[in-house]
Formats: C-alpha cells, sequence, structure tokens
C-alpha cells in the first residue's frame, strides 16, 4: 500500500507539472489564494517568474462586496510595477515583463476582509534586444531635461519604465520616433511611469525625461519586444450622399459702395463675397483647426475701406481679410470673450472705427481699425436707461452716436460716443416700433436706423429719434419672406438697398428703399441624406442614426445598406418644441426602452424619441450648471434604461433616470475637463476627457474615477471593440488611436485629407461589432471601417 500511494503521489505532482508549464510560447498560469483584512493580516504575496517581453495579466476577485482590496505587481528589484487601488471589483493588471526574474503579486486589504482569488497568467514573448538603462539627476530649478537614444532594428513593441527615488518630485516621460516626432507619453502626478508603444520605424529613438517639479535622480529602462501584429482599420463605406450644405448660413452681412455683398456664412465656417448680380466672386473654403483664415462659427463681419473685419466668434478673435480677394491681411491682437456682432463706425470727430458686440459681458467697444482698443463700455445688466441685456449687434451715425440692439430687453437703445444714454425705444410685441428678439442694426447715410426683428422676421427702419418709418419682409418662406432673420446691411446713397441675413432660410433677401423686394441671393438648403458637421452616431441592427449638428436634425439610415430613411427634428428652441433642436451633437439608441435620446446640445437638454422620430414627450434637464441641469451636453449613451450624458461645459458626466428625468450621480468635481464623447461597456463609462486630452474610465454604477491613461491632442470620439481595445478619435491630430485595455498604443491610423482612411476633425466613434463608425465632421461624411 506504501508503495501504492507513492505512485499515487508521483502521478498527481506530474500532472500538476503538466498544468503549471506550457509548452514554449504558450500562456502560464497560476491561482493565488488566501484572505486578508484591514484590521489583521493585511497583504498576501505570491512570487512567479517572467521573462523580458512576456505579458503579465492578473486578475483579483473577492466574496465579500463589502470589503475593498488592492492589487499590486512588483519587478524583480522590488519596485512597483503595477497598482490597483480603486473600489471597483474585480481588479486587473495587464503589464509586459521589462526584465528577468522573480516577479510578485501582492493583494491587500484597503478595508474590511474576505477571502479572495488571484489568477497570475503569463504569455511567453520574444525581445529583439536587450533592455537598456538610463540614469541620470534631474531638478525643475536647474537641469530640467535629459535624452536617452536607443535603436530599433525592425518592428518592435517598446515599454520604457521610469521610476525616481524623491517621492516628492514629479518626472514625465516622452519617447520620440526617428523623425523626432512625439509618438507616446507618460505624464501626470503618479510614480513610477510607464509607457508601451508598438513601433513600426527602425532607426534610432528617443526618450525624454522631464523634472516637472522638484530633484531627483531616475532610473528609465527601455526594452525591446516582439511586435505584435496589428490589423489596420479596413475601408468599407461611406454613409451620407454629400450634399449636406446649404449655399450659406448668412448671420453676418454688410455692403460696399459698388452693391457687393459680404456674408458671414456661420454655418459653413466660411466667409464670402458676391457681386450684385449674385455671383460669387470669392469664398474662404477651409475647415480646419485654428489657423490664419480659418474661420470657426463667424457671427458677423463689416466692410471698411477695402477690407473686412470678421467676428470669428468660435475662435474668440477678429480676422481682417482683402475684401477683393478673401485674402487673410491680419488678426487683432485683442481677445474677446464671445464676440457675436462687429460694424464699422465713426467716432464723434469722424474718424473711422469699429465697434464689437460682446453679448456674454454686456459690452460694446470701439477699436481704431488696426486693433487698438479706444473704449470699452460695460453697461449694467438691467433694464433701465443704460443698461444693456445681451447685447448682439451696435452702430454709429454720422455724428459717432451709438445705437445698440438691446436683445434680451426687446429694444433699441442710443448713446451718445462717450456712451451717456441718450435715449431707447421699443417693447416686447409685433407692432410697429415693437421688438422680438433685436439682432442687428445699421444706419443710412441720412441717420435713418434699420433694426433686424429677428423673431418677428422683420426689418424695420426708423428715424434717428425712433419715429418708425416702414417695415421690409415678413414671417416665411417665400420672397422677402424670413425664416430667421439675424443681421440687416444698408447700402450706400440717398435711396439705399437693405439687405437681410436669413440664417436658417439659407439666403439674403435685397429690398429697395421704400422695401420692394428685389433679389435673393443663395436659398438652396442642404439635401436629405448629406451632412454639415456629423458629430454622434447610434447603430443598430435595422438602423443607423446620425446627429447632423448644423443642420440641426437627426437623419434616420439603413444599417445594412446604408441608404437613406428620414429626417428628424428641424431647428427650434421653445420649450414645447420637442422636434426643435439646436446644434444636437449626439444620439443614442436605448434598447431598454425602444427609444432614441438626442443630445440637444445648446438646448442644454436631451430628448426621447420613438424609433419613427416621433417625441415620447420626455425631455431632461434644463440651462444651469446644479442638480439635474446641463451646460452644452455633447454626448450620450445608453446604460440600460438610464443614459450617461457628457455635460461638457459643466465639466463632468452625469447618470440621468429616464423615468424621473434625474440624475442617479456626477462624477466628481476636478476628474473631467470639457469632456466631447464617452461610451458605456458593461459596468465602466469610457470618456474621451476633451481638454485633459486622455481617456478617463468611470464606475457606471456610482461614476468613481477607476483609472486614466493616454496623452491626446483634444480627443472627441471614443469607442470600445469586442476585445476591449479602446479606439479614440485624436481629433486635432486628424487620426485614430487604438489603446490596448489597460492603456497601451497599439496603432495610430490616418491623417489630415478628405481621401479613405484620412480626416478632417473626426469626432464621434461608434462601434457594431466589426465595423467602425467614424464621424468625420468638416468632411461631412460618416465613414465604416472594418477593424475585424
Amino acid at each position: 500500500m506504501a508503495t501504492r500511494g507513492r505512485t499515487v503521489r508521483l502521478l498527481l505532482f506530474v500532472c500538476l507539472v503538466a498544468l503549471v508549464l506550457p509548452a514554449s510560447g504558450a500562456a502560464a498560469s497560476q491561482a493565488f489564494s488566501g484572505t486578508v483584512s484591514a484590521t489583521g493580516t493585511k497583504w498576501k504575496y505570491q512570487t512567479f517568474s517572467a521573462t523580458t517581453g512576456d505579458q503579465i495579466t492578473v486578475d483579483l476577485d473577492w466574496s465579500d462586496t463589502s470589503a475593498n482590496l488592492g492589487l499590486y505587481l512588483y519587478k524583480p528589484d522590488g519596485r512597483f510595477a503595477k497598482t490597483v487601488t480603486t473600489t471597483a471589483k474585480p481588479k486587473s493588471i495587464s503589464f509586459q515583463a521589462t526584465s528577468t526574474g522573480t516577479w510578485k503579486v501582492g493583494v491587500k486589504a484597503l478595508s474590511g476582509s474576505s477571502a479572495f482569488t488571484a489568477t497570475i497568467a503569463t504569455t511567453a514573448g520574444s525581445t529583439t534586444s536587450g533592455d537598456q538603462t538610463f540614469t541620470g539627476s534631474l531638478d525643475a530649478n536647474g537641469t530640467k531635461l535629459a535624452v536617452g537614444s536607443f535603436t530599433v532594428a525592425a518592428p518592435a513593441s517598446i515599454t520604457v519604465n521610469l521610476d525616481w527615488d524623491n517621492a516628492g518630485a514629479n518626472l514625465t516621460l516622452f519617447l520620440k520616433n526617428p523623425a523626432g516626432k512625439q509618438v507616446a507619453s507618460a505624464t501626470g502626478a503618479a510614480k513610477p511611469k510607464t509607457l508601451t508603444y508598438q513601433a513600426s520605424t527602425s532607426g534610432t529613438w528617443k526618450i525624454n525625461v522631464k523634472a516637472v517639479s522638484g530633484a531627483a535622480s531616475y532610473a528609465a529602462t527601455v526594452s525591446l519586444g516582439q511586435a505584435s501584429t496589428v490589423t489596420k482599420p479596413t475601408y468599407l463605406r461611406t454613409l451620407g450622399n454629400g450634399q449636406g450644405q446649404a449655399d450659406m448660413y448668412p448671420s453676418g452681412i454688410d455692403v460696399d459702395a459698388s452693391g457687393n455683398l459680404y456674408i458671414a456664412d456661420t454655418g459653413n465656417d466660411q466667409v464670402a463675397a458676391y457681386a450684385p448680380d449674385g455671383t460669387q466672386l470669392w469664398r474662404s473654403d477651409v475647415r480646419g483647426p485654428k489657423a490664419n483664415g480659418v474661420f470657426s462659427n463667424p457671427r458677423d463681419l463689416a466692410y471698411l475701406n477695402g477690407k473686412v473685419y470678421v467676428a470669428d466668434t468660435e475662435f474668440n478673435r477678429v480676422q481682417v481679410l482683402d475684401a477683393t480677394s478673401g485674402h487673410w491681411l491680419s488678426t487683432w491682437s485683442y481677445r474677446p470673450t464671445s464676440i457675436i456682432g462687429i460694424s464699422a463706425g465713426v467716432d464723434a470727430s469722424g474718424t473711422p472705427i469699429i465697434l464689437t458686440a460682446d453679448d456674454a459681458q454686456n459690452t460694446i467697444s470701439l477699436f481704431k481699425p488696426d486693433g487698438t482698443l479706444i473704449r470699452a463700455f460695460k453697461a449694467p445688466l438691467g433694464t433701465a436707461d443704460g443698461d444693456l441685456n445681451a447685447p448682439r449687434d451696435a452702430a454709429t451715425n454720422s455724428s459717432g452716436d451709438i445705437y445698440v440692439a438691446d436683445f434680451a430687453n426687446n429694444r433699441m437703445v442710443e448713446f451718445s460716443p462717450a456712451f451717456s444714454f441718450i435715449r431707447s425705444w421699443g417693447v416686447k410685441g409685433a407692432a410697429a416700433s415693437q421688438f422680438n428678439r433685436p439682432y442687428g442694426v445699421a444706419l443710412d447715410a441720412a441717420n435713418n436706423v434699420y433694426v433686424a426683428d429677428s423673431d418677428n422676421e422683420r426689418i424695420q427702419e426708423f428715424t434717428a429719434t425712433g419715429g418708425f418709418i416702414r417695415q421690409m419682409g415678413s414671417s416665411g418662406t417665400g420672397n422677402g419672406q424670413f425664416f430667421q432673420l439675424r443681421r440687416v446691411a444698408v447700402g450706400s446713397g440717398t435711396a439705399p438697398e437693405v439687405y437681410g441675413a436669413d440664417l436658417w432660410g439659407f439666403h439674403v433677401s435685397r429690398f429697395s428703399n421704400t422695401g420692394v423686394f428685389q433679389k435673393t441671393y443663395g436659398g438652396q438648403g442642404p439635401e436629405d441624406g448629406g451632412f454639415n458637421e456629423p458629430s454622434g452616431a447610434a447603430v443598430g441592427s435595422n438602423d443607423t442614426y446620425v446627429a447632423d449638428a448644423v443642420n440641426q436634425r437627426i437623419q434616420k439610415f439603413t444599417t445594412s445598406s446604408g441608404a437613406f430613411e428620414q429626417v428628424i427634428g428641424h431647428r427650434g428652441w421653445l420649450a414645447t418644441d420637442l422636434l426643435g433642436m439646436n446644434w444636437p451633437r449626439d444620439v443614442t439608441l436605448n434598447g431598454a426602452s425602444n427609444t432614441i435620446w438626442v443630445a440637444d446640445t445648446k438646448n442644454n437638454r436631451l430628448t426621447e424619441f420613438n424609433p419613427q422620430g416621433n417625441p415620447t414627450g420626455k425631455k431632461a434637464g434644463k440651462f444651469g450648471s446644479g442638480t439635474d441641469q446641463l451646460h452644452w451636453p455633447f454626448a450620450i449613451d445608453s446604460s440600460g434604461k438610464d443614459v450617461i450624458v457628457a455635460d461638457t461645459f459643466n465639466n463632468r458626466v452625469e447618470r440621468w433616470d429616464t423615468g424621473t428625468l434625474t440624475t442617479t450621480w456626477t462624477s466628481a468635481a476636478g476628474v473631467l475637463k470639457g469632456p466631447k464623447d464617452l461610451t458605456v461597456v458593461g459596468n465602466t463609462v469610457y470618456v474621451a476627457d476633451t481638454n485633459d486630452n486622455r481617456v478617463v474610465e468611470l464606475d457606471a454604477t456610482t461614476g468613481a474615477l477607476i483609472k486614466s491613461f493616454g496623452s491626446l491632442h483634444n480627443p472627441q470620439g471614443i469607442a470600445v471593440d469586442a476585445n476591449g481595445n479602446v479606439w479614440v478619435a485624436d481629433t486635432n491630430q486628424n487620426k485614430l488611436v487604438e489603446f490596448s485595455p489597460a492603456g497601451s498604443v497599439i496603432q495610430t491610423f490616418g491623417s489630415l485629407g478628405n481621401a479613405q482612411g484620412q480626416f478632417n476633425m473626426p469626432t464621434k466613434l461608434e462601434i457594431a461589432g466589426t465595423t467602425l463608425y467614424v464621424c468625420d465632421m468638416f468632411n461631412n461624411r460618416v465613414e465604416e471601417y472594418s477593424i475585424g
């Protein structure tokens, strides 16, 4: 019997060895279990062997959900390789071994007590060269930067680990390719730092170590592992017919003495000039990142002495163009807060000046034509004499008196050149001399005053003292009618022609001095099935919905064929108009309720529709920064019946209960800065933390921070594939970046352009199965790629 027992034990040992020791190149794994307690035995450790280049994966779970355990991975030299100490359960670590030797896993009870099981797995890899370690000392007040060079002979996985001795210092790590371009970085306050990058280019690569604060001695280890096989996205098709831009979206206009018309084409981010007969003379047609001659949401312009002055609103500046060619001449050094109106006038001595209206600051400012500030008048907010409320425009008469379109007070206000109050006229209404949101003002040579009475869809003409003369135009879509009047311009001479800019009627109307309709400039609206700044998508098994932001609508397509089906919504902002949309930036399918929800961005609300595009009557949110309020929500995704929203200008993400139409959690202050996209996978919310240039993961149940990673450039899109890899639209770089679940860069894809595989301001991403959808915003298309 003793002999038989020894035989059984030997066979059992052989079987265990066969389980633990795999064939070359396969994965090895071992289980590690025990019990830890925050008030007793806090730590348990397990050692294992790994070789440089091996992929180490550790998964930790525990039985008592009220406890919280931390997971720690140590290198053979005893230093931390990676830790996970969030409240999430379970916890995982993925790390590529940077050295050969005995590694160690630690499990610590952070709170409570519990039994646990940790699975440690290593997948064998191979190296193309040995480790290289760079050491030195840095001081934020002395030698701040150190550079290390190393050779990559063939495609390889580069892993860099940086650690330093002084915990009070902060060092950052950057990787540059042989062309000198930064391709990866590890920043933030954490210590140590690690980055991984798949190098496809041979040559001399460099790491930069920089002291952000304090002084320390450091060691940076560079390891080259076997290059991963990366599959580039394959182009499938383009969604949309390419005809989504109207002739014009005129928000601002002016006219010169020859009758040439200049237009601030807000919705196309352009400026254009037309001859009196309607022939286009020139157009600035470049959309893209901030640069000279490039515009973002230009809201108004002014003509003066052969130059066009443009209120480049979203870029917070004034650009000056040559009126003959449209070529850029200069950009003012002065930076406004929210410039919305601009005009040319004169001061008290007849010297030409430029006036601007800043509605957010309640300010009218006077400038010399070179951009030198003469005077800024910040009016008291109110309705008393001399008060203003969100002024939209200002103009002068021949004596330099200033007339202001006092938008929210529904009146006109006249000031002296020194901004002493003279008079005001008008109240809210639709009768003569009454106003409903006056938006623009201009004066003729006789000092008659013309007002763009915006929501009454008419131009009213007055004497210099406010006496009513006549009305031009009316509400409608016919000749001489306006759908959304914005500005007014007046020609020269004793009987000047009068022009009205109809923003959402997509045209400019011209009238005689007596109010007789003469001509329409533009007028062709966007076609169904085309886009102007597609900014969000939701893909279902049958239907795909796209947020067509500038055109103020959602468009529905057949998922299988891409065929256009339906337009949902229209331009609107009234609380009672649930089909009304104001620059909607995203849409989500809610499978639990079989509805779609729209992030109606500039209406600061969320609106629910059935799949056929009919409002259900549910809406959530209103403008503000408090509980259950929103400020320009850019993104929305579903989690069960709830929706999770990127409340962009409030720098937060919120979970909304679609039954009670209230929030159930809000991400902590300081975690996010201007997030513009998110996606929900399981119990994790992945956020494109746009202004912090990174990816942030939140717990979908509580909103708690899980982790962050990445060094990006204004990321505005994010999606997660079936392997857990995170795809990000690195918007300002016009490319996509694929990260591993651990946050290491797998690949980058794309460049600036309009060919297949190129992008111009890519924003929202969506993944359905193995298809990646890219909202290629400034190319006005949605592209589909296979990532299977």
